[in-house]
């Protein structure tokens, strides 16, 4: 290896590592800032949907608790299809449907229920055929839901009324604990007193006077009957009651609303409670919460929420503080963090393509680098390989000039050969032209000013003109030439001095290439094809190897064997350059029975 093949695996070496230690510590840091962004995006999604679930379970806490409170003010005999008002300003029966018999105002309540204490019979105010023709004329449909409501609530409101008793039970014996025990027995009458039962936590009294707990008692009977009978039976009854009327207040005990779980359908359902105490037994009553009113009140949050029994298990869930009831709000953050992901992976596939862009176009680069290092250098030697050509060549036909002009000169040698000396100092300049012509051809090649001015005309004077001029150079050489030429040739347009220039470096390059062949014959044919013509140089050598044929139209292209004769390696290029300038074509093939052919078509005229 040379010293400038040396320079330019070295710069090939250094230009890699320019190269890689950049690039991988752009990896580096971009993958790691890629994949902190990457995780950010996912963690905001977290993060959104955690903060989502807390405040949406805030609200919901709020919310639920102002509709329990305003709930629980509500009188007990509302639940009834039909109730007597007693704050109302008529006398005697006087029965109204009541307001729960009319669809829910508030959103997130299903269904009003009553359910007895005894049987837990479950009733419906929104489900008494006569409450429903007064308030409006329900679907079919929608009393079937009514009705399927209905049963589902006798199904599961066993296991409410025997929780609600446990815990009635239990908070009586506290209640009777914190009492002091008395130390000797009491009074009848004292313990005719402590038979009433005692307030519990949150527990209120409602007093009615006994002729309107009458009326609520049989409210719907009564409705009925108020509506068969005519004004004067009507006023009949009305005195009958007031007759009958006992004095004195009844007392109804009505306990605090309770957030409980039941399940209607085999779905948890949550449902607001409370158990009132009358003179004819407890009940219980509340209200359903409407899913549907449960997924409006989410439908703000922009991802799917549900509200389900339990306490939460993930970030992705809190609690709803709505008593001892553990519920909580369920955020589904799937989409979300789906497109978060996805997200991420975008940015890592982006970064991923704009590194492994920079790093095409770094390379690209780089080998470009590399590669005009590698020209500067071939480049380099082709100019010391041409200088050292050009050296010869022209050292050559310079010697013979003064060898022999010296002869002339002096009047040295034989006198009789004077002819002969002045023959070998024409041939040497007339080589000694052909070295200049092609260099000079070359550098109007190289700089783009080769010009050729092609006119139509006979190409068969020009080209027996030009083999003519240097038959005799060859055959004194050793070589023979053989021209033929074919009749009726078409006329075409060519350059003469183009052509001429053509046809010496061919017969140059076979002449040199035959010194060491058996045959040294040269067959120059001009011919007629596709109604132009051809120009075609064959000799007997040893022809070109492939790997010299891929780049045999090249600058400073000459053979590689060991007995190639000396030249500058610019005649073949001419000759392509000049033919190609008039519209011809140059091509190579192998010659019949060994050797190298060159020719040049010219195209008919247009």
């Amino acid at each position: 290896m040379n010293l400038r093949d040396k320079r330019a695996v070295l710069a090939f070496v250094l230009t890699v590592l320019a190269l890689a230690v950049p690039c991988v510590a752009w990896y580096l840091v971009g993958s790691r800032e890629a994949e902190r962004q990457a995780r950010e995006l996912t963690d905001t999604a977290q993060r959104a949907a955690h903060e989502t679930c807390i405040r949406l379970a805030t609200q919901l806490t709020q919310r639920l608790d102002t509709l329990r409170d305003a709930e629980a003010l509500r009188p007990f005999y509302h639940y009834q299809p039909f109730y007597h008002d007693p704050k109302g300003a008529s006398e005697g029966a006087s029965v109204v449907v009541s307001p729960l018999a009319m669809a829910p105002s508030d959103p997130l309540i299903l269904v009003y229920f009553q359910a007895d204490g005894a049987s837990g019979r479950v009733s419906l105010p929104a489900a008494n055929a006569e409450a429903q023709q007064q308030v409006e004329q329900r679907r079919g449909s929608e009393r079937d839901t009514l009705r399927y409501l209905q049963h589902e609530l006798e199904r599961g409101i066993a296991s409410i009324l025997f929780a609600v008793r446990g815990e009635s039970l239990r908070q009586q014996q506290v209640a009777q604990a914190k009492q002091p025990i008395a130390a000797r027995p009491q009074p009848p009458q004292q313990l005719q007193e402590q038979s009433q039962p005692r307030l519990q936590h949150g527990q209120r009294v409602e007093l009615l006077e006994k002729r309107a707990w009458m009326q609520n008692i049989d409210a719907t009977e009564l409705y009925s009957n108020l509506k068969r009978r005519s004004a004067s039976q009507q006023q009949q009854d009305i005195a009958s009651l007031a007759d009958t009327n006992e004095q004195g207040n009844v007392q109804i005990f009505v306990g605090p609303l309770n957030w409980r779980t039941m399940y209607v359908a085999g779905e948890p359902t949550l449902a607001a409670l409370r158990e009132v105490t009358t003179p004819e037994g407890s009940i219980l009553q509340g209200f359903l919460i409407s899913l549907a009113g449960l997924a409006d009140f989410f439908r703000a949050a922009g991802v799917p929420v549900r509200l389900r029994p339990g306490n939460p298990d993930n970030d992705l869930e809190a609690p709803v503080a709505i008593g001892d009831e553990p519920w909580r709000v369920v955020v589904d953050a799937h989409a979300a963090v789906a497109a978060a992901e996805r997200q991420a992976r975008e940015l890592r596939r982006s970064f991923l393509t704009i590194f492994l862009g920079g790093v095409a176009i770094a390379t690209i680069a780089g080998l470009g680098v590399v590669w005009l290092v590698w020209q500067t250098e071939r480049l380099a030697r082709q100019r010391a390989q041409f200088a050292a050509s050009a050296a010869h060549e022209l050292r050559t036909p310079l010697a013979g000039l003064r060898i022999f002009s010296e002869m002339l000169a002096e009047g040295l040698g034989d006198p009789s050969k004077a002819g002969d000396y002045a023959r070998h100092v024409a041939d040497e300049a007339e080589r000694l032209g052909r070295v200049v012509a092609n260099v000079l051809g070359f550098t109007r090649l190289e700089r783009g000013t080769l010009n050729v001015h092609p006119e139509a005309g006979d190409l068969t004077a020009t080209v027996h003109e030009s083999v003519a001029r240097q038959q005799a150079a060859i055959e004194a050489a050793g070589a023979r030439v053989e021209l033929v030429i074919a009749e009726n040739v078409p006329q075409v347009k060519f350059d003469r001095d183009a052509v001429a220039q053509i046809a010496q470096n061919l017969l140059d390059n076979a002449e040199k290439h035959t010194r060491s062949a058996t045959n040294r014959t040269i067959h120059v044919a001009l011919t007629v094809r596709d109604r132009g013509a051809e120009l075609s140089v064959a000799d007997h050598g040893n022809g070109l190897p492939s790997e010299v044929r891929r780049h045999l139209f090249h600058p400073f292209t000459r053979g590689n064997q060991g007995d190639a004769p000396a030249g500058l390696g610019l005649g073949l290029v001419l000759v392509k350059a000049l033919a190609e300038a008039q519209g011809a074509t140059v091509t190579y093939t192998d010659a019949d029975g060994g050797g190298a052919k060159f020719t040049v078509a010219f195209p008919a005229n247009a």
